[in-house]
């Protein structure tokens, strides 16, 4: 994540006003998807030659049919306006992780061989949540090539404990000698 979404996140966040962290995060993930799954979208706000005027007009229509807070109009129309669509998702992923902060959640990454259970997923998430002090949302994740065993990502720390992992590291030990 860029240290300029960062800085678009806390922006938005000190901006929000009456408004809820909550919705302009749904405000936020809905515009994102729309870009994402409508490519005459993300064409035309990407475009130079339409107008500026033209495209605020459109955003704004947009956004109130859609319901938006006027704060997350207000955010769209500013990274509209500063070209910076191509970077939406580390935008609503920058503004995710203060919204999480807020509410003392914690987001981890899981991969395994095969799916996890739930129940199995809901006591993993109940013990890292133990061990961190703070309620924990697992992103579960299936990886064959993993053979077994389990890959945690918290931020940017990996906890390997994947038969893949520890055949790796075995092969370094035994070419190190």
């Amino acid at each position: 994540m860029s240290a300029r979404a960062k800085r678009y996140a806390q922006v938005l966040m000190k901006g929000l006003g009456d408004a809820s962290a909550d919705k302009v995060l749904s405000d936020l993930e809905s515009f994102g998807q729309w870009v994402a799954g409508v490519p005459a979208l993300r064409g035309a706000v990407e475009n130079p030659g339409i107008p500026s005027s033209l495209k605020e007009s459109f955003l704004k229509d947009l956004c109130k049919k859609a319901g938006f807070e006027p704060v997350s109009e207000r955010f769209v129309q500013m990274v509209v306006a500063n070209r910076r669509i191509r970077e939406w998702g580390d935008l609503a992923d920058a503004f995710r992780g203060l919204v999480d902060e807020k509410h003392g959640v914690v987001r981890a990454r899981v991969r395994t061989a095969r799916p996890m259970k739930e129940v199995t997923r809901t006591d993993l998430a109940a013990r890292l949540g133990k061990v961190l002090g703070r309620r924990v949302e697992l992103e579960p994740g299936v990886s064959p090539a993993l053979l077994g065993g389990v890959e945690l990502r918290l931020g940017s720390t990996v906890y390997d404990g994947t038969v893949a992992g520890a055949l790796k590291a075995l092969r370094q030990d035994l070419v190190k000698g």
